[in-house]
């Protein structure tokens, strides 16, 4: 392998990991937390660390793999807080809106 093409495969590592994190990510469900689990739930969704599945990381090398999942991990964990973040913000709207008609 030349440069160019060892330089490019962690560069397509990385973009498929976030790819896949992003197609996996329970967005609704990280909204909810957020929207029920006000401030507990943002600090679970940047602590909790999803896995990838094992199946995406055979046959790639340890360095492969690790980077994969590294990405994997941060791209899933930036989506969940931003998610919860989301659900905070609905919740403290709608106890605005449920002053403001009562």
């Amino acid at each position: 392998m030349d440069n160019s093409q060892q330089s490019h495969v962690p560069a397509n590592t990385h973009l498929r990991a976030e790819q896949d994190a992003e197609s996996d990510a329970k967005k609704f469900r990280w909204f909810f937390i957020g929207l029920f689990g006000h401030i507990a739930g943002i600090l679970i969704a940047s602590i909790y660390e999803p896995t990838p599945p094992a199946s995406r990381l055979l046959g790639k090398s340890s360095e492969d793999a690790a980077l994969y999942t590294d990405s994997y991990k941060a791209k899933s964990r930036g989506i969940q807080t931003r998610q919860s973040i989301i659900g905070l913000v609905a919740a403290f709207f709608l106890g605005i809106l449920s002053a403001i008609i009562t």
